[in-house]
């Protein structure tokens, strides 16, 4: 006769690494159509990125929803022998697997409703507490296969974090340091061709459209120059012995950038 062992309830490092597995096609899926529509444009500032997010991640929460009730298990569960219970022990109904999925909503938020479980004593992230549903393993504990799953869990919470902290702090300041140097080197050009627009005209220019007219490309030199700057305004000021040019940078910030001459 089977002895089937008593559920314990479920670390957070075996949610972690389920609700990854489970999350993985939907986040594939959400990549893979952004590239679909638009292949050169950056995944995380796509134009479609929102739209593609509903969508994808209204299907990862039917999914949640359908998975996680009336004793089904969702494919991360499973592969953690994982399982969602109703507070009598039973798995919960349709309607509750529905309103914990919509917790996650709430949960997602700095991921501080995930992160609730560590403190609950019964281990409930915020999206279980309404409805008292709770994660059990049906697996005992094991030495070698809980280090897996904490290294596991681990290396998917750092991924996270570093990604968002590139996303959020990192990646917005390396582009404005990067778009305020551009800007500077903008100005350089700017320079040079006054210099050249001098040896041919006796004074410095006092226009963007006069020294467009001496560099190789005019027309690219204007749209650099409408790229680089806020408004693709720059304010040039000149005679004949001396010239100064100012822009706002086209960063967050609208950096003010100068240059001088002779």
């Amino acid at each position: 006769m089977s002895h089937q062992p008593t559920p314990r309830q479920a670390s957070f490092s075996e949610r972690t690494v389920a609700f990854a597995a489970d999350a993985a096609p939907f986040l594939a899926g959400w990549v893979l159509t952004l590239k679909a529509l638009d292949a050169g444009a950056p995944v995380t500032a796509h134009p479609k990125g929102a739209a593609a997010a509903l969508l994808w991640g209204g299907l990862f929460l039917a999914s949640q929803a359908y998975f996680s009730s009336e004793g089904r298990v969702t494919p991360g569960k499973r592969l953690l022998g994982l399982r969602v219970v109703g507070h009598d022990g039973e798995a919960p109904s349709l309607a509750h697997g529905i309103g914990r999925s919509l917790g996650y909503l709430v949960s997602q938020f700095f991921a501080a409703g995930f992160l609730w479980s560590l403190l609950d004593p019964n281990g409930r992230a915020l999206h279980d507490l309404p409805f008292a549903t709770l994660v059990v393993a049906d697996r005992p504990a094991r030495a070698g296969r809980s280090f897996a799953t904490r290294f596991a869990a681990a290396a998917l919470i750092a991924g996270f974090a570093g990604f968002y902290g590139w996303e959020n702090v990192w990646a917005p300041r390396y582009e404005r340091l990067m778009t305020v140097a551009y800007a500077k080197d903008g100005l350089r050009e700017y320079a040079v061709l006054q210099r050249t627009y001098k040896l041919q005209h006796g004074r410095y220019a006092d226009s963007k459209l006069a020294l467009a007219a001496v560099s190789m490309d005019p027309r690219g030199f204007l749209q650099d120059s409408a790229a680089l700057y806020d408004q693709g305004a720059v304010g040039i000021t000149a005679d004949k012995d001396h010239f100064s040019i100012a822009a706002r940078a086209n960063d967050v910030d609208k950096t003010l950038v100068a240059i001088s001459g002779p």
